[in-house]
This record gives C-alpha cells, structure tokens and sequence, in this order.
C-alpha cells in the first residue's frame, strides 16, 4: 500500500527505539501491536475529519490552526471539527488507563485508538461514531443530547476525568506517544447506547446542568456564553438607544461570572465572549432594533401564557388544578388565558404591519 502523504514513514532510528519508556527515546507509538504503519495511516485518516486542525505542543505556548500536515507534527490535535462531531474521546488519567480501555466485556464498546504516555500510564480514546453528528443549528438537538450522554456513559465507563473538554487529543502519531489501533469500525449511537445502557454507565436526567456547575477548560467559554446571552435579554431593557451602557453591563455580567471559576478565564477571552454577545444582540435581535413597546408586548404574552398554563393545570393536591388549592385560582387562570389570547392576538398582528 502506497504511503498517503499525511506522515513520513518511520526511520530506522525510531523503530530501533520503538518501546521505550523514557522522554528522550521514545519511539514511534503507532507500530504498537505490529499493525504496519501505512494501514494505521489509512485508518486515521478516514476517522480524522478535520482539515485545518488545532494542534499545539505545549499548551502554555499557544493552541491554534494549522494545515494536517503541520498539525501531524505536534503533540496534541483536534479529535473533531468544530461543527462536525465524528469521534467521541475520553481521557483517563490513571496508570493502567490500557488496561481500563480494553477490558470491555459487558462493560464498553472498544475504542477505536487508544494513545498511551508510556511514562505515567494516562490515555485517550477514541471511538467512532457511524453518522457523524451535525452541531450547527441545522443538525438535530436530539442527537447532540444523546451524543454527550453516550460520552459521559464512556467516560464513567472507563473512570475517565470528567473534566475533559473533548476538543484535543493526543497525537497518535508523534513518537512521545505509544498508540494502540484497536480496530477500524464505527458504530451507531443505538450501538454504543445498547451496550452502556445495561451495564449501568448511561447518565440520567439532568446531568447536564450537574456538569455546568463545574465547568473547566473550554467549557468554561461555554458556560460563560450561555449563561450571560440569557442575561444580555433581559438586560436590553435598561438600555434602550444606549448600546455603549448596554456593552459595559455586558463586559461587567462576563467578568462577575468569570470570578466564580476556580480558574479564571483570562482577560482577552473574556473581551472577546462579551463583545460577541452584545455585537449580535445590537445587529441582529429584534427586541433591541424593536424597542421597548415590542419587548413589552413580547414579555406580557409570555407572562400571559404562563398564566394560562396555571389555570389549566397546577401543584394543588386536589386534582391538581390551581382552583382547588388558592381560592379564586381557576378563575384568574380563565382571566388570564382570555388576556393571553388577546395579547398573542395583538403580538401577531404587530409582526406583520
């Protein structure tokens, strides 16, 4: 098989050094289990979508996008793009992480790759998903839910750090690194979900919001970001025709929340994380190029139809309607779902003058 061009094939020097264990020799990771070099190169290349990747070295030195070529080079790369999510990867930072990984009888799928330091044991894994999933706002929200559940059920699956971002992994062709190709099939997530399901791994109900609580690495930017757009919302009302006043309580929400990280992101992040958020919000939100008479009717019809919802269905003991647990309760329900209709009424015939 002819060599794909992504990597120069290993010289003489790195397969006489192959199985090392010291930081100056180690040798080339990707002959581990005698698979020749040009089928592990064909295999990653399938299953390694991205094509300007992030890569770094050392992390202090700077991550950013390189060409394949370059980034084959580093240390650590991109598991996936940024809007494609192809690979599934876990870091475990224990001494027989191999072992963990491999040992999959009723318990895991195997991975795909697994890249070792042979110095302290700690690993990545890799698993490959059939259908990569679509992480725009085209792709579907359901299958990025279950796609993060199927990764957390791995992660505590193998004992992996829950503190893993997923967004580099270890390069599985840099000779610091030992790496073991396990196979080179992908799997559906039914699959990976059949067998992480009775084996007792799959996460439950509101993990998600148990994982935001603490947030490390990039999900720091994304617990930011989330956290204060629903902000900026409500905070647009205090800043009607005054976008400035309205940036600086953007910049001061950002750095208030930052506080709160054990460790905080730095300074340009977080000018960049607020300045995104109240560029978009002046450019693009309709409350804000409204004004404050369409935020206003926007906000009645949503706390009308809260109100209507109540009057409907409630927390009383007796049958559950809010009449038969505060006195007067189904009828301001009534009240309120006639005040709602009229108010969608009125919200409707403004979207379209």
């Amino acid at each position: 098989m002819p060599s794909s061009g992504l990597l120069l094939p290993p010289t003489a020097r790195q397969e006489a050094l192959r199985g090392s264990l010291s930081d100056e020799n180690l040798g080339p990771g990707y002959l581990v289990g005698g698979m020749p070099f040009e089928a592990a190169t064909a295999i990653w290349e399938r299953l390694w979508t991205s094509r300007y990747p992030l890569a770094a070295d050392a992390f202090d030195d700077g991550v950013w996008r390189q060409t394949r070529a370059a980034a084959m080079t580093r240390q650590h790369v991109e598991l996936h793009p940024k809007h494609v999510w192809g690979l599934i990867g876990v870091d475990v930072d224990h001494p027989d992480a191999v072992l963990r990984m491999v040992s999959t009888v009723d318990n895991h799928p195997q991975p795909n790759v697994i890249i070792e330091n042979p110095v302290n044991g700690h690993a990545h894994a890799a698993w490959a998903v059939t259908t990569p999933i679509n992480l725009t706002n085209y792709g579907s929200r359901r299958s990025v839910r279950y796609g993060l559940s199927i990764e957390e059920a791995l992660r505590r699956a193998v004992g992996g750090d829950p503190h893993y971002p997923a967004r580099l992994i270890k390069n599985p062709f840099h000779p610091r690194w030992m790496t073991h190709f396990i196979h080179a099939d992908t799997s559906t997530l039914d699959r990976f979900g059949g067998i992480l399901t009775p084996a007792g791994h799959m996460p439950g109900r509101g993990w998600h919001n148990q994982r935001r609580r603490t947030p490390v690495g990039h999900s720091r930017n994304e617990t930011l970001f989330h956290g204060v757009r629903h902000y900026a919302y409500r905070e647009m009302r205090h800043h009607w025709g005054d976008p400035e006043g309205y940036r600086a309580a953007i910049a001061r929400e950002v750095a208030i929340r930052n506080a709160d990280f054990a460790v905080p992101l730095g300074v340009t992040e977080l000018g960049h994380i607020s300045t995104s958020i109240a560029d978009w919000t002046i450019r693009y939100s309709r409350m804000w190029n409204d004004g404050p008479a369409a935020y206003d009717k926007a906000f009645r019809a949503i706390q009308a139809a809260r109100g209507r919802k109540g009057g409907v269905k409630g927390s009383g003991r007796n049958g559950g309607l809010t009449g038969n647990s505060r006195p007067g309760g189904h009828a301001r329900g009534e009240d309120r779902a006639d005040t709602s209709d009229k108010l969608r009424d009125m919200v409707v015939t403004a979207a379209l003058l």
